[in-house]
């Protein structure tokens, strides 16, 4: 059976956004990211923009969305092949857990493996029934980050102290600069643990109606199907249209508040709110984008192929890379470099990785965790 190339391409795409997301929290700060000092001067505050703007929160859900529809290649609509995709889970899960701990407290794949399970229960029913609960379930996230945007807002009017408290660092940080690799793995899980609620607050219903969207779209094929141009056009300029005036906005607010003498908290809560409501819009543009690419100049993206079909284990090996460059047991860049440089340090990073990846497939056919992932999910 002949592999279907977009949704590789799509991954090996999302794997950029990922890292340029992640690396802030990677080498700045554990929890906050580039925020305040790292948003000053023009190069620093431009950087922050461009991750706002064009990445923070469409990349989670473009790869959510082919996490769901990558399930169909498993399931392939037979109950049978249930037995499968909760091993598979479940090694998410186990893969997952070992990375927040020794390597990155962003971690998603845990949370995958999860709401992987989730998934089974509308697996096998109609269509107009997934189309129903993915617009309940991502309403009732719009409606949850609305309320809470308006209630920090309307609560900073009147307990400001409390809102704009002293800002207190994490053990992590500590850990990243002078600790041994040994002594991070307890801040680490702490600042997942913490992570992991927030996160499935603020991202997990929406992660998991982009589940929902791409099982029910990979019914259809929609990425392997011949392009419907008429579509596709219309995907994408609704998404530019709509979706990037408000990221520029969003994007712009948090930066500015950032580089404020009295940077509020409420304002910056409410900016990251607003470019997680108009996400999908951008995150539908990227897909149609990269969907027009792949038929009309498929050259100018099938490069991206190799770490589409490695997607795990480049997943994995951006959080080892960063491990080296940026803790203490390694070079010990940690709160060394500049935003700017940093971001350019995820390109940098995303493109060895692609290259790495298409030369390991020139010699196996899957990559190491994809492999170790078929052996602990395939009957023997």
């Amino acid at each position: 059976m002949q592999r279907d190339i977009t949704p590789d391409v799509l991954r090996g795409f999302a794997l950029l956004g990922i890292l340029v997301v992640n690396i802030q929290y990677m080498a700045l700060s554990s929890d906050q990211g580039a925020r305040g000092e790292w948003t000053l001067g023009l190069a620093n505050a431009s950087a922050t923009w461009v991750i706002a703007a064009l990445f923070a929160g469409k990349f989670y859900l473009l790869f959510s969305f082919l996490f769901g529809y990558s399930s169909s290649y498993i399931i392939k609509n037979d109950r049978a092949n249930k037995e499968r995709w909760v091993k598979r889970c479940f090694a998410l899960m186990l893969f997952g857990a070992l990375h927040f701990t020794f390597l990155w407290h962003g971690d998603i794949i845990f949370l995958y493996g999860l709401f992987g399970l989730l998934l089974l229960a509308f697996m096998f029913r109609t269509d107009r029934v997934i189309k129903i609960w993915t617009r309940v379930i991502y309403s009732i996230s719009v409606f949850l980050l609305v309320l809470v945007a308006i209630s920090l807002l309307v609560a900073e009017q009147y307990f400001p102290e409390e809102l704009n408290s002293d800002y207190v660092e994490t053990r992590l940080d500590e850990a990243l600069r002078t600790g041994t690799f040994l002594e991070s793995i307890g801040p680490r899980i702490e600042v997942w643990a913490f992570g992991l609620a927030t996160g499935i607050f603020l991202q997990g219903g929406m992660a998991f109606a982009a589940f929902l969207l791409g099982m029910r779209l990979a019914r259809s094929n929609f990425l392997s199907a011949p392009l419907d141009e008429v579509q596709n056009t219309r995907m994408i300029k609704l998404g530019l249209i709509f979706g990037a005036p408000i990221q520029i906005i969003a994007a712009s607010v948090l930066v500015r508040n950032e580089q404020s003498l009295e940077p509020s908290e409420g304002i910056y809560l409410s900016s990251l709110f607003l470019g997680f409501l108009a996400a999908p819009l951008l995150s539908m543009a990227y897909v149609g984008i990269i969907r027009k690419l792949v038929a009309s100049a498929p050259r100018a993206v099938d490069w991206m192929i190799p770490g589409g079909k490695m997607a795990l284990t480049l997943y994995i090996s951006q959080s080892v890379l960063t491990s080296l460059i940026f803790g203490s047991w390694g070079l010990g860049l940690f709160q060394e470099l500049q935003t700017w440089v940093v971001l350019l340090l995820a390109f940098g990073i995303w493109v060895l990785l692609i290259y790495l990846s298409r030369q390991w497939l020139r010699h196996f056919a899957q990559g190491p965790l994809e492999k170790l992932m078929t052996i602990l999910t395939t009957k023997r």
